[in-house]
C-alpha cells in the first residue's frame, strides 16, 4: 500500500490564522462583556448593542471551531493506493474509489460557479463543484482545480494534488494493470463522530435553522426592550392559575435560556438516535422548534403585562 502526501502550500495554515484572529476578537469582546456585566444582575446595562456584541463573540467562537477543523483536515489529508482502490483520507474520514471504476485521469478541469466556493478553499480545496461537462467533482486538493489531478470514476470525479503527480499516476496505472482482488463500494465515509448524515439531512437543517433564528429573535427582542422594563416585573409561577408575583426584570431571560437548553438537549438526542431512526431525530428537533414558539408566547405575555 503506497501513501502520498498532498502538495504543501501556505493555504493549509490559512484556517489556523483566521481561527486565531477570530478567537482574539471573541476574547476581547468577552472581556468587555465581563467588565460590563458586574454587580447585581437586575442592574446590568443590557440593551440591543450588548446583545449584538454577545452574538458576535459567540459567532466568532463557532467560526474558529470550524476553521480549526479545516486546518486539522488539511494537515491530515493523504492519498493511498492499493491493488483494489484509491483512498482519500482526512481526520478520520475517507473517500473510496475502486480502481476498476476509474475511467481516466486528467490534469485540471473547469468548474461552473467556482467563485461561489471561496469559503470551501480555506485550508484546502474541498466540497463539490460541477464541471462544464456536467460531471460532479469532489475536491480534496491543496491546489486550484485547474492545477489538480482529476480522477474520473463513472459519473463523478475527484480532484487531488499528490506531491509527485507523475509518480502517482504511474503507481495508479500499475495497480490497475494488476487487476483488483476485492470489490469495493465507492463513496465518502465521514468520521462517525461528525454524524455527517444528520447535518446533511435537509429537514434537520431547516428545523435547526428555524430553531436558531427564533431563539436569537427571542433573546434580541428581550434585550432591546430590557432598558424600558421596570426593575420589577410581574412573573407568574409555573403552576396553572398561579397568581403573578413581582420579580427582578432579569428573570425574563430565563425564558430564552430555558429554550436554549431544551434545543441543546434535543440536538444531542437527535445526534445519538439519527443512525437508528432519522424520523425520531427529526421529531426531537421539531420539539425544539415548538419550544421556541412556546417561550416566545410566554415572553410576549410577560412583556405585555
Amino acid at each position: 500500500m503506497q501513501q502520498w502526501r498532498p502538495i504543501r502550500t501556505t493555504r493549509r495554515w490559512l484556517g489556523l490564522i483566521l481561527a486565531t484572529l477570530s478567537l482574539a476578537v471573541a476574547g476581547r469582546l468577552i472581556f468587555h462583556l465581563s467588565t460590563v456585566l458586574v454587580g447585581p444582575p437586575e442592574f446590568w446595562p443590557i440593551d440591543g448593542w450588548l446583545y449584538l456584541q454577545a452574538v458576535l463573540a459567540l459567532s466568532l467562537i463557532i467560526i474558529a471551531g470550524v476553521l480549526l477543523y479545516r486546518t486539522a483536515a488539511a494537515l491530515t489529508l493523504r492519498y493511498t493506493i492499493d491493488r483494489n482502490g484509491l483512498y482519500i483520507q482526512w481526520l478520520g474520514s475517507r473517500a473510496v474509489i475502486p480502481l476498476n471504476l476509474i475511467d481516466r485521469i486528467e490534469q485540471g478541469a473547469l468548474a461552473i460557479g467556482g467563485w461561489r466556493t471561496a469559503l470551501a478553499s480555506i485550508g484546502y480545496y474541498h466540497g463539490r463543484v460541477t464541471a462544464i461537462d456536467g460531471t460532479v467533482i469532489h475536491r480534496f486538493t491543496t491546489r486550484p482545480l485547474a492545477e489538480s489531478l482529476v480522477v474520473y470514476a463513472g459519473s463523478e470525479a475527484y480532484a487531488i494534488s499528490p506531491h509527485d503527480p507523475t509518480g502517482f499516476i504511474q503507481e495508479l496505472e500499475q495497480r490497475r494493470r494488476l487487476g483488483h482482488i476485492q470489490s469495493l463500494t465507492p463513496g465518502i465515509d465521514v468520521a462517525r463522530f461528525l454524524v455527517y448524515d444528520f447535518w446533511a439531512d435537509p429537514i434537520n437543517r431547516q428545523i435547526l435553522i428555524g430553531t436558531l433564528l427564533l431563539n436569537l429573535l427571542l433573546f434580541g427582542v428581550i434585550a432591546v426592550m430590557y432598558p424600558s422594563l421596570p426593575l420589577q416585573i410581574e412573573w407568574r409561577g409555573d403552576q396553572i392559575g398561579a397568581s403573578a408575583e413581582l420579580a427582578p426584570r432579569f428573570r425574563i431571560f430565563f425564558l430564552p435560556i430555558a429554550a436554549t437548553f431544551i434545543a441543546l438537549f434535543n440536538l444531542i438526542g437527535g445526534l445519538i438516535v439519527y443512525r437508528r431512526s432519522a424520523l425520531a431525530a427529526r421529531l426531537w428537533q421539531s420539539f425544539s422548534l415548538g419550544a421556541q414558539i412556546f417561550f416566545i408566547i410566554a415572553a410576549v405575555a410577560v412583556l405585555a403585562s
